[in-house]
């Protein structure tokens, strides 16, 4: 029986002899960056910052974004439609076209004829 209180360990001892070597980790590869060079009329950007669309709201004006997510609220057929004005007029317009695409065209509003 004291036989016994060995065998857990030797079925380890077997199953880490017959696992595959551990592989060494990757070497780390440098991160380039892009550096753009500022002009004097314009600063340069971070380039977090640059990578970042403007809102819609911003790009359009309040008023002009204001009028493209009521007509992403009207036609989107999602249940959580990405119809903001802080998302990019460019979302809003893609879901404005997949909505105006979306099943029977006859009932569609009449801005859908832009979209199309």
């Amino acid at each position: 029986m004291k036989h016994l209180r060995y065998l857990p360990l030797l079925a380890f001892a077997v199953l880490a002899a017959c696992s595959p070597p551990a592989e060494a980790p990757p070497a780390p590869q440098e991160e380039t960056a892009t550096i753009t060079e500022a002009t004097p009329e314009e600063p340069a950007m971070p380039l977090e910052e640059a990578a970042q669309p403007a809102t819609c709201a911003e790009e359009l004006g309040a008023d002009a974004a204001q009028l493209l997510v009521d007509q992403c609220l009207a036609i989107s057929p999602a249940t959580r439609p990405p119809c903001n004005a802080q998302n990019s007029c460019d979302m809003i317009r893609d879901e404005i076209r997949r909505g105006c695409g979306f099943g029977d065209a006859a009932d569609n509003p009449a801005f859908c004829g832009d979209y199309q």
